[in-house]
């Protein structure tokens, strides 16, 4: 079956989530406790959360029945809308805004 993802697929998916998890964590404390150009990371996170969501989403157009890597690419949405967001957040928490 290709549409079934086998377990061991699932546990590097959950290790890969884990490591996303874990530096989302350590940027986001950094983000907080230093001085940052938030204008700049606010664009970067943009960028990047705009790029990820067109890989998902011609990946979910044009795959062959296969889910891991749209498992993976969902995954780094996720991640990169978090520190666009952290970004946005930290910007209006501190005042700094346009």
């Amino acid at each position: 079956m290709l549409n079934s993802i086998a377990r061991e697929d699932w546990i590097g998916a959950f290790i890969f989530l884990g490591v996303l998890i874990v530096v989302s964590w350590l940027n986001l404390r950094k983000m907080g406790s230093g001085k940052y150009d938030y204008k700049a990371l606010r664009k970067r996170g943009l960028m990047w959360t705009e790029i990820t969501v067109l890989l998902f989403m011609l990946q979910l157009i044009l795959r062959k029945g296969d889910n891991r890597f749209l498992v993976l690419l969902g995954m780094l949405v996720l991640f990169a809308a978090g520190q666009w967001l952290g970004a946005i957040y930290y910007d209006r928490k501190l005042g700094n805004r346009d």
